[in-house]
């Protein structure tokens, strides 16, 4: 049961992360002013950014009772690439046409964007934080419930 609440929160999260990924792309493609454009596109990357941090960190203590309970750690690891993905998408795609929008219309004087080195460096610290989360998890179950061992009597010879 409580993987299947694990899955809806993550379609859910999900569809919502869509939504502010695909709205705030959008508006990149505005035939309006471009700084209009740009304030717009960042009040909704804004508002995504939060929204991500929130979701992930469910969904991560989601996974950390799906361990518990099944011994599985398969959700804590979809958390990871659902988080993974999300900074993929943000970081690499949206915010480079963010970039070059910016540089198309005379609004940025930049000539590098960090986007992409900010997403590997927040994906490999997630991922730790994951694995040793799951390290903890797994240690703390183990001294709760510890494996029972049989006793193996041999018999009695006369």
């Amino acid at each position: 049961m409580l993987s299947k609440i694990y899955l809806g929160i993550l379609v859910l999260s999900l569809i919502v992360m869509s939504f502010f990924v695909f709205y705030s792309w959008s508006w990149l493609q505005s035939i309006g002013l471009p700084a209009t454009a740009a304030a717009g596109y960042e009040y909704h990357a804004g508002l995504a950014w939060p929204l991500l941090w929130i979701t992930t960190i469910g969904l991560l203590t989601l996974g950390n009772a799906v361990l518990w309970v099944t011994n599985r750690s398969w959700a804590m690891w979809v958390t990871l690439v659902y988080f993974a993905a999300m900074i993929v998408i943000r970081l690499f795609w949206l915010e480079q046409s963010y970039f070059a929008f910016r540089k198309a219309n005379n609004l940025s004087d930049g000539s590098f964007a960090l986007g992409p080195f900010v997403a590997v460096i927040l994906i490999v610290v997630v991922a730790a934080i994951v694995f040793f989360d799951q390290f903890i998890i797994v240690r703390l179950r183990q001294k709760m419930y510890p494996p029972v061992e049989e006793v193996v009597t041999e018999p009695i010879e006369q």
